[in-house]
């Protein structure tokens, strides 16, 4: 029979909306997956659940108005503005609760690179990780964790994983457009460039296919790839009332909270 779920396409919000609405939908899962597509509005930078604040540079965020907020998942940080934003979220049931982490990460990345294969994009997944250390680059495509998705060796989407009580979250980013690198030198803080973060080595969906994506086309691929694979029956959602309730006492009690974001 396979499981059922929910595709919810949404507009773009702010970060602390973003992350408090993925934190409830995980929260409140018991039976059914949901996949919720989004984008940002303005432009944040989401930096991982146990990544230090001050490894950003937090002058130029505030200069260039980009907005800070920690997100419910690991992993680097993440300038979103150029992006197309996934959360998946699905039961922690059999077979799931017989996955570790990383084989659970393989499994839901291999859906995505045969999905986008559908494109045409000859999607890759890394096998080793690759980069500089956290102490190097505070940004997710700086490097190359094992079983993410790359094309031609360059990274193509960025990706963490959670496990709450009852349910698994995956966030990721994909590049839709590449990301503005001046802008990126500026936030990386250190001042110091590594081979990782030119833009030789981070790819995008327009630079794979000679055009930009339409996002429905992008979404469907997605979609159809992770129902097919992971025998899921998705049908089209919204937010319920319930998971919005949540999501906002969410944003006010820690995403749009400074003793969140900067908690370490």
């Amino acid at each position: 029979m396979g499981l059922a779920g929910r595709i919810i396409r949404m507009g773009a919000c702010d970060g602390p909306m973003n992350m408090g609405l993925d934190e409830a939908l995980a929260s409140l899962c018991r039976d059914h997956a949901v996949l919720r597509f989004y984008e940002w509005d303005p432009p944040a930078v989401s930096i991982g659940y146990f990544q230090r604040a001050a490894e950003m540079d937090l002058a130029t965020c505030r200069e260039a108005a980009i907005p800070l907020v920690r997100r419910p998942t690991g992993g680097r940080a993440v300038l979103h503005g150029h992006d197309l934003t996934y959360g998946l979220i699905l039961p922690l049931r059999t077979p799931w609760t017989d996955y570790s982490v990383a084989e659970s990460y393989r499994r839901i990345n291999g859906c995505l690179q045969h999905g986008l294969q559908g494109l045409g994009i000859p999607v890759s997944i890394g096998t080793e990780s690759v980069g500089p250390g956290p102490a190097q680059s505070p940004f997710c495509f700086s490097a190359i964790v094992q079983h993410e998705l790359m094309v031609d060796g360059r990274k193509l989407i960025g990706s963490a994983q959670r496990r709450f009580a009852t349910a698994l979250l995956q966030q990721g980013s994909i590049l839709v457009d590449a990301e503005p690198p001046a802008l990126l030198a500026r936030l990386r803080g250190s001042g110091r460039t590594h081979r990782a973060e030119s833009p030789g080595s981070v790819t995008s969906l327009r630079e794979a296919l000679g055009r930009r994506p339409d996002r429905a086309e992008v979404e469907a691929a997605i979609a159809g790839a992770l129902g097919s694979m992971l025998e899921i029956r998705f049908g089209e959602g919204t937010i319920e009332p319930g998971e919005l309730g949540l999501a906002r006492r969410l944003v006010e009690t820690r995403y749009a909270s400074d003793a969140w974001t900067f908690r370490r």
